[in-house]
């Protein structure tokens, strides 16, 4: 059976659009599964959080990273339960707290300017799981997770190294995320 050139174009197209849907889906999935999978290379480990050193031009943990931030990384689970996450960072100047879902969408973002000074308090729950009343009593904010696993990722803003960095690693080890 010989296929004519009409056909082995239209078997061309649907095996590259297969191919491009594939990737286009499964890619965000891998990359967000290799994170929260194992501790990353030459990390620093607190608890669930992964501090990463300052990145430089050599750096590529992140997709073009920015040399002006620090980061630090917490892989979530909440199958079995809701998370929470705090931190108290009196940072020189931005900072931001942002959620990501299994297929690396952001859901969630706190920042500096949301916390106006006063410490972040996130009680994130996972598909179909209620707050507890003292959660939302203690001044918690709920935060509903699309999956029930997912990255978190802290960004500190460094203007001049010498002088901001004892207080941004300050800021960045008052971090806390951990199961409730």
């Amino acid at each position: 059976m010989r296929l004519g050139w009409p056909r082995l174009l239209l078997l061309a197209a649907v095996l590259a659009v297969a191919a491009h849907l594939a990737a286009v889906w499964a890619l965000p999935r891998v990359i967000m599964w290799r994170l929260g999978s194992a501790a990353p290379e030459g990390m620093e480990r607190r608890g669930a959080i992964f501090l990463p050193a300052m990145t430089d031009h050599r750096s590529r943990r992140v997709v073009m990273p920015s040399p002006d931030l620090m980061y630090a990384l917490c892989p979530y689970d909440l199958r079995d339960r809701p998370w929470r996450i705090h931190a108290d960072p009196h940072a020189p100047h931005y900072w931001s707290v942002a959620l990501y879902d299994a297929n690396s969408d952001n859901f969630w973002v706190g920042s500096d300017r949301q916390a106006a000074g006063r410490p972040m308090q996130v009680l994130l729950l996972g598909p179909g799981q209620a707050a507890p009343a003292e959660a939302t009593a203690a001044g918690a904010q709920v935060v509903h997770a699309p999956s029930a696993r997912g990255l978190m990722l802290m960004r500190l803003l460094v203007t001049d190294r010498v002088r901001d960095l004892p207080a941004i690693e300050d800021a960045r080890r008052s971090l806390h995320c951990e199961p409730a």
